[in-house]
């Protein structure tokens, strides 16, 4: 070997641990970028699958399909985050309506969020003691599934039936008296009618109903595995 070539060798030594070097760091940083990435879909399966979940017609939250429940969202706990969606357990889970966390669990500090349009409805009960017509009715402004009435007529009157929407719900010939609750439609204005022995005076009748309201909020979940 010539002197030339044996000048070349450490030159080239040099040469094979900085390759062999190069190598290494790319293997790892290979491995980091596919592990991040299957992290990544991870996270995000499970933040759809935890979302579309969440707002199914039968998830405890709504009461029907995209529709959430405020009082049930306002109910709900990590304990029962656990029990109802089994897919979210072993994570950092965090997840809000309208710009509220109303459950998180862990430390969710990154992740994948996914964001869903829904409708939030909320139950008020609102209570009236109206001013019956001549024909001892009167219309409610709100559409309600149910209605509680409290019936208390002078002694010289006598309510012997009720009705909704000219539909006999409750009768009593010798005469309605107390606390009764009747079924009515969400889908039509209700119509109570007092059948009784003469016109009622005010304070008769008190009549509770519980009209929704609905808004449009954002569900947002975010997962961190």
């Amino acid at each position: 070997m010539t002197r030339r070539g044996q000048a070349n060798l450490p030159a080239l030594a040099v040469a094979l641990v900085a390759l062999t070097a190069t190598a290494g760091l790319s293997f790892t940083l290979a491995d980091g970028a596919f592990a991040s990435a299957d992290r990544d879909a991870t996270e995000r399966r499970l933040a759809v699958s935890l979302s579309e979940r969440l707002i199914d017609d039968d998830s405890m939250l709504t009461t029907r399909e995209n529709v959430v429940n405020r009082t049930s969202s306002d109910a709900l706990t990590p304990e029962l985050l656990h029990e109802a969606f089994p897919v979210a357990q072993g994570h950092n889970i965090r997840i809000k309506l309208d710009g509220e966390t109303i459950v998180e669990r862990g430390d969710p500090t990154g992740g994948t969020t996914i964001r869903r349009i829904v409708l939030v409805e909320q139950t008020q009960s609102v209570t009236v003691t109206p001013a019956l017509s001549q024909s001892n009715q009167v219309t409610l402004p709100r559409r309600t599934d149910e209605v509680t009435l409290q019936v208390t007529p002078p002694p010289a009157a006598n309510v012997t039936a009720v009705r909704v929407n000219d539909r006999v719900v409750l009768a009593n010939e010798t005469g309605l008296t107390g606390t009764m609750t009747v079924a009515t439609s969400r889908f039509e204005t209700t119509t109570l009618q007092f059948e009784a022995t003469r016109q009622l005076p005010p304070g008769s009748v008190t009549v509770t109903s519980y009209p929704t309201q609905t808004t449009k909020a954002q569900l947002v979940v975010t997962v961190d595995a």
